[in-house]
């Protein structure tokens, strides 16, 4: 089952980079798929996995949100800061959560930093003006 949605995933990959629905581009990203090498991880939680993948999906819209802001107002201070993470070191988390976390105009990953079996994320963010806050939805610092 594993192999599947692997492949799956890599192949749909694959045709969103080629935008070519033919079927030697089939032949050829499912020849890549299959070739290239998997990652081997012990199981995950599956409550923690649902949750990360759902808040990578609810990061679609907002970054749609953001966009429309900072073209109505560009941001106009910026700040580091450190986010919490899930707490799971698993690879394919840690990338749901950074490719959430990016996804926004507002915000980019600089670095993870891990002890104790916590994650913890470096984030730059560009804060709104103050009229684009409210485009936004929210009164936030």
């Amino acid at each position: 089952m594993a192999l599947i949605l692997s492949t799956a995933f890599r192949l749909l990959l694959w045709f969103l980079l080629t935008s070519d629905g033919t079927a030697l581009n089939l032949m050829i990203g499912l020849a890549l798929a299959l070739s290239l090498p998997r990652a081997r991880s012990g199981r995950w939680p599956l409550r923690r996995l649902v949750g990360v993948v759902l808040l990578s999906l609810m990061a679609i819209p907002k970054a749609y949100v953001e966009a429309l802001t900072l073209l109505v107002a560009p941001g106009e201070r910026e700040r580091s800061i450190v986010q919490p993470g899930s707490g799971m070191a698993s690879p394919l988390v840690v990338f749901l959560e950074v490719f959430a976390i990016t996804l926004t105009p507002f915000t980019i990953v600089l670095g993870v930093q891990s002890d104790a079996n916590a994650l913890r994320y470096r984030v730059h963010q560009l804060l709104p003006s103050r009229s684009s806050r409210a485009v936004m939805g929210g009164n936030k610092p």
